[in-house]
């Protein structure tokens, strides 16, 4: 049952459902839905390959795109993977930054925001256009599909993410907070690269110190606290993310604050305080898209309910997702220590 819950087994088992009822009298209805399905998830991959295809012609490092079940992964070859991440199904596209120059990068990634939209509104165009000479009703609702896309993301709101229209609004606005988004991009490509986190530049680590903790800037957090970790320990660490931990977690910002929220857990178990009310609250804030800190949050939610075996079982979960990149993404070493640390302490407690 365990892979029907996730995104491929779901969609296998959907087309399963769909083709036995084409033996029925719900075989048009079911094929509709079917079709539909497809075009939007067709619409959605058009819009995140145009994210690629502008970044990676403006000089970017194509990392991933993910599109319903199945992910491109680019870690340390280029590969077809499955998406496990229900938070992901919608689609994500990410590309880094291989210039360290702020203006270039300002350049690159205006393109690379603005690459998906302009996709979405020359399929739109295309689908329309088509349909209408055609009179092939399901390339009109392509065309529709993908305009829809187009107005979603063009717009420049904030939710739990920011729209791309909201990013380009940003970006050409300029100012300290523009500075202050791009220098988050240097860090996310620093905390990307292959270097152990004791090699990371010493002058990205010291504008990383220099930008306020707010959620926009939670990538500060990251790299601070994975330096600190490989450097002076835990305590030091978790130290200087109390500015981050004093945030309020709102529906718009509970993602973006996953990590701070899962250090909150930790904190717990090092101080040896198993408050189960207050551990199983926090993990209500937390969501499977990033695996290996939930999955150490579930491990901590069998300790403290004294499930051991569950507990060892989802650490060991946790070191397998590290071990699959931690050879092309340096902050995994990082992680495997934190793992490590919350390992022993939840056996020393057991």
């Amino acid at each position: 049952m365990r892979i029907i819950a996730k995104p491929l087994g779901a969609t296998a088992a959907v087309a399963i459902v769909i083709f036995l009822l084409n033996f029925t009298n719900y075989a048009t209805i079911v094929n509709f839905i079917g079709l539909t399905f497809l075009l939007i998830l067709l619409a959605l991959f058009i819009h995140e390959l145009g994210h690629v295809i502008s970044g990676i012609c403006s000089g970017y490092r194509f990392n991933y795109l993910t599109i319903g079940p199945i992910s491109i992964d680019n870690s340390n070859r280029l590969r077809m993977k499955r998406n496990d991440s229900w938070f992901l199904f919608g689609g994500v596209a990410s590309c880094s930054p291989l210039s360290s120059d702020l203006s270039s990068i300002a350049k690159q990634h205006k393109r690379f925001v603005a690459g998906g939209p302009v996709f979405s509104i020359m399929a739109a165009m295309i689908g329309l256009i088509v349909g209408m000479y055609t009179v092939k009703e399901w390339m009109t609702h392509f065309g529709i599909f993908n305009a829809l896309i187009f107005l979603a993301t063009i717009l420049p709101y904030r939710g739990a993410i920011k729209s791309d229209g909201r990013v380009l609004l940003e970006l050409t606005k300029g100012g300290k907070q523009t500075e202050e988004f791009l220098i988050s991009l240097l860090l996310i490509k620093e905390m990307n690269s292959p270097a152990h986190p004791a090699e990371w530049s010493e002058a990205y680590i010291q504008q990383a110190r220099t930008l306020k903790p707010t959620a926009d800037n939670v990538m500060v957090g990251y790299i601070l606290f994975y330096y600190a970790l490989i450097k002076e320990g835990y305590e030091h660490a978790s130290a200087l993310l109390e500015p981050f931990k004093q945030l309020p977690v709102t529906k718009q910002n509970r993602y973006t604050l996953h990590f701070i929220t899962h250090i909150r857990q930790i904190d717990l178990i090092v101080e040896g305080k198993y408050d189960e009310p207050r551990i199983s609250e926090l993990h209500q804030l937390l969501n499977p898209f990033e695996p290996i800190g939930y999955k150490r949050s579930e491990a901590i939610l069998a300790a403290v309910k004294g499930d051991r075996q569950i507990a060892k079982l989802k650490l060991t979960e946790a070191f397998k997702e590290i071990d699959k990149t931690k050879n092309s993404f340096g902050f995994l070493y990082a992680e495997e220590k934190l793992t490590h640390i919350l390992k022993n302490k939840i056996l020393e407690t057991a």
